[in-house]
C-alpha cells in the first residue's frame, strides 16, 4: 500500500482495499502503457455504449410510433352528404368514395378529397331586377324607385320575346353530383360564379321566349313555365362545360318575383286586374250556367242540348227526314228511354224543372183522359137513360139543377106578400150574409195558398233528391 495521501481522483478498491489512482490521473501522469490505457477506458466505453443503444432503441420506437401515426392520419371519415376521392400522387386512385371510413396516402404523397354533394341554395336577386342597395334586394314593390329609363351600370333587365322589359327575382339549388367530375372541371372558389352564369343563361333564353303577359301570368310550378325552360337551359349548360361536363346540377329553379318596369307596374297592374275581373265574371257565368242547366235538365242537359241543336240545324236545311231522326231521339230521352249516342246505346237520367214539367204534363193528360173518358161514360148513360124515358131523365135533371140553384151561398130569395101587383124594392145585401160570405173565402184562400206552399215544398225536395241521383 503506498504512503501518499490519495488524491481526489484516486479511488478504494472494494476488493483489496488498496488505493488505485484513476484511470484519468494515471493518462495525465503519463507512468501507464497504452495496453494498461485501453484496459482502464473499457468500463467508460461499455457504459457509454449502453447508453447509446438504449437511446437508439428509444429512437427507433418514438419512429415506429411517428410512422404509425403517419400512416394512420390517412385514414379519414366521409360523412353522410358527402363523397371522397383518394388521390395518390396528383393522380385520382379512386373516386366518389361512399360515406365511411377511407384510407389514403398521407400528404405529400397523397390527400382524401371530402366532396359536399348536397344541396345547396342560391337566389340571384340582383342580376335582373331594378337597382336597390345591398342587403335591401326585399325591398317591397312599392318602394322602388321609378324611373322612365335604365341605368345597364346598375339596374338589371330581361327582354321577353315581344321586345318588352321586364325584371325578376329567382331562386335555385344544385348539388355536386359527380365528385370525379367536379374536382377536374370547376376550381371551388369559382363554383358560384358557374352556377350564376349557368342560370343567367337560362333565364335570359326562357324569358326571351315569351311574351311579357304571359310571364306575368305565369306561376313557376305549371308545366312548360319559364322556371321550367330556365332549369333546363341552365343544367344544359353546366353539362357542356369540360369535355365530360362539370360534375354540378341544377335541382329546380323558382320565379319568385316578376313585375314590369316599375315606372309601368300601375298601367300594367290594371290591365290585369280587369283580365282578373273579366276570368272571374267568365268563371261565374259557366258556374251560373252549369247551375242553371243541371237545375233545368239535371245531368241530361248537355246531350239534350246537343240533340235540340242538332234538331234546328238539321230543320233549318230542310233536313226533314234526320230533323224527324232527331225529335224522335229528344222525344225517347224525355220518356226516359234509351237512345243511341255515336253508336253506343245511352240512358241518361232526366231531372230538375223539365223533369217535373213533364211529371206534370203526364198528370194532366192523364187526368184530361180520365175526365173526357168519365163525360163520354155519363153522356152514355144519360143517353140511354133518355132513350128509354125521356121524361123522368128530364124531370131528374131539372131537378137536380133546381137544387144546385137553390143551393148557391150567394142567392138571395125573397117572397113577395100575396095580393101585390106592384112591388119595389131598395134594398142592400144582408151584411151578416156578406160577412160570412168574405170568410169562408178567405179560409177557402189560406187552405190553397197552404196547399200550395206544402206541394212547393215537396217539389223542391223531389228536385233536390233528382239532382243527387243524377250527378251520382
Amino acid at each position: 500500500m503506498s504512503d501518499q495521501t490519495p488524491g481526489h481522483e484516486d479511488g478504494i478498491d472494494p476488493v483489496s482495499g488498496e488505493t488505485v489512482r484513476s484511470a484519468s490521473a494515471q493518462l495525465r501522469e503519463g507512468g501507464s502503457s497504452p495496453a494498461e490505457q485501453a484496459s482502464m477506458m473499457d468500463p467508460a466505453n461499455q457504459s457509454l455504449a449502453e447508453a447509446l443503444r438504449i437511446t437508439f432503441r428509444i429512437l427507433q420506437a418514438a419512429m415506429f410510433v411517428l410512422l404509425v401515426l403517419y400512416l394512420g392520419s390517412g385514414l379519414q371519415s366521409i360523412k353522410a352528404n358527402e363523397r371522397g376521392l383518394r388521390v395518390i400522387a396528383g393522380k385520382v386512385a379512386a373516386g366518389d368514395l361512399r360515406p365511411g371510413f377511407h384510407w389514403a396516402a398521407p400528404y405529400p404523397f397523397g390527400e382524401l378529397i371530402h366532396v359536399d354533394v348536397g344541396n345547396k341554395d342560391i337566389d340571384v336577386n340582383r342580376a335582373f331586377w331594378p337597382y336597390v342597395e345591398p342587403g335591401k334586394e326585399d325591398t317591397p314593390l312599392d318602394s322602388l324607385r321609378s324611373r322612365a329609363s335604365l341605368d345597364p351600370a346598375q339596374d338589371g333587365s330581361l327582354l321577353t320575346g315581344d321586345g318588352a322589359i321586364a325584371h325578376t327575382q329567382w331562386g335555385a339549388q344544385y348539388r355536386r353530383v359527380d365528385a370525379r367530375l367536379f374536382t377536374k372541371s370547376i376550381y371551388p372558389p369559382h363554383e358560384l360564379g358557374f352556377v350564376r352564369a349557368a342560370i343567367a343563361r337560362g333565364v335570359v333564353h326562357a324569358v326571351a321566349g315569351v311574351e311579357i303577359d304571359a310571364l306575368l301570368k305565369q306561376s313557376s310550378q305549371e308545366q312548360g313555365s319559364v322556371a321550367l325552360r330556365a332549369t333546363e337551359i341552365a343544367r344544359q349548360t353546366l353539362r357542356e362545360i369540360g369535355k365530360n361536363g362539370s360534375g354540378l346540377e341544377i335541382e329546380q329553379m323558382s320565379l319568385k318575383q316578376k313585375i314590369p318596369p316599375v315606372y309601368l307596374r300601375e298601367k300594367f297592374n290594371g290591365v290585369l286586374q280587369a283580365a282578373s275581373r273579366a276570368s272571374k265574371a267568365r268563371e261565374d257565368a259557366q258556374r251560373d250556367a252549369a247551375t242553371m242547366l243541371s237545375a233545368t235538365a239535371g245531368g241530361s242537359s248537355e246531350l239534350l242540348i246537343s240533340l235540340i241543336d242538332a234538331y234546328e240545324r238539321q230543320f233549318d236545311l230542310g233536313q226533314e227526314e234526320q230533323a224527324s231522326a232527331t225529335l224522335a231521339k229528344i222525344d225517347r230521352l224525355l220518356d226516359g228511354d234509351a237512345i243511341e249516342v255515336d253508336g253506343v246505346e245511352t240512358r241518361v237520367a232526366l231531372g230538375g224543372e223539365v223533369a217535373t214539367l213533364i211529371s206534370r204534363a203526364r198528370q194532366f193528360r192523364d187526368g184530361a183522359v180520365d175526365l173526357a173518358r168519365s163525360e163520354l161514360t155519363r153522356f152514355e148513360a144519360k143517353l140511354s137513360q133518355y132513350q128509354t124515358n125521356p121524361s123522368v131523365m128530364i124531370a131528374t135533371d131539372w131537378s137536380d139543377a133546381l137544387g144546385k140553384f137553390f143551393g148557391d151561398p150567394n142567392l138571395e130569395i125573397f117572397f113577395n106578400p100575396a095580393g101585390t101587383s106592384t112591388l119595389e124594392l131598395v134594398i142592400n145585401a144582408d151584411p151578416a150574409i156578406q160577412a160570412a160570405k168574405e170568410t169562408a173565402q178567405r179560409l177557402k184562400d189560406n187552405e190553397k195558398a197552404r196547399k200550395e206552399r206544402m206541394d212547393a215544398i215537396e217539389r223542391a225536395r223531389f228536385e233536390t233528391r233528382e239532382g243527387l241521383q243524377t250527378r251520382g
